[in-house]
């Protein structure tokens, strides 16, 4: 897979709002220079995509859909949450732009054709406790940093990983406060839609 993603992420066509030093740092260069606000590197770097269709309206225009997905029931942070496609940079990942393609890739089945644009950043903290063998609890803390972009991708039909999501929805703006989204994420979905807007 590594080898086809790599040949596909040479092929892929690039916004001229997109930082391509970003996307093209591996997750380690991008730790080092993009520090959180505690002055330390963020334990934990994912990649977000805003995924858009448009159907048709009973008038001449045409509605944007963003593509949504499920959490799993059983994930341990915010299970049943919708999401945008996303997910960890694995080290194995040259860059950003190549943990992009493969997440999109591994959560709907689709391919990524072009990065668009790039949205806000999401910072959030997650949270557990861990028991020990002997019983003791340990509270773990972890900063995280989602890089949201909007990008366009091959037809086709989404083919969820089913240990990691449940349910893909192609939403409209209209029906962002009826879903269990977190605030943050809604906020970046919003933010793409007004990208959207504005093309």
């Amino acid at each position: 897979m590594a080898m086809a993603i790599q040949m596909h992420v040479e092929s892929l066509s690039i916004g001229k709002s997109v930082d391509l030093q970003i996307l093209n740092s591996s997750g380690k260069e991008f730790r080092e220079c993009q520090l959180s606000a505690s002055g330390r590197q963020y334990d934990k770097l994912v990649v977000g995509a805003a995924i858009f269709r448009h159907i048709p309206k009973l008038t001449s225009s045409k509605t944007p859909c963003i593509l949504l997905l499920r959490r799993a029931p059983h994930e341990p942070y915010f299970p049943n949450i919708f999401e945008l496609p996303s997910g960890k940079v694995d080290l194995t990942d040259p860059t950003l732009k190549h943990a992009l393609v493969r997440e999109v890739k591994e959560e709907t089945g689709l391919d990524i054709t072009k990065i668009s644009a790039q949205l806000s950043p999401m910072i959030y903290q997650t949270e557990k406790t861990i028991k020990s063998d002997a019983g003791a609890e340990t509270f773990v803390v972890k900063s995280a940093i989602q890089l949201n972009y909007v990008v366009s991708v091959s037809d086709g039909v989404v083919k969820l990983s089913v240990d990691e999501h449940s349910e893909s929805r192609w939403a409209t703006e209209e029906e962002l406060d009826e879903l269990d989204i977190t605030d943050e994420t809604r906020g970046i979905v919003r933010e793409a839609f007004q990208w959207s807007a504005n093309q």
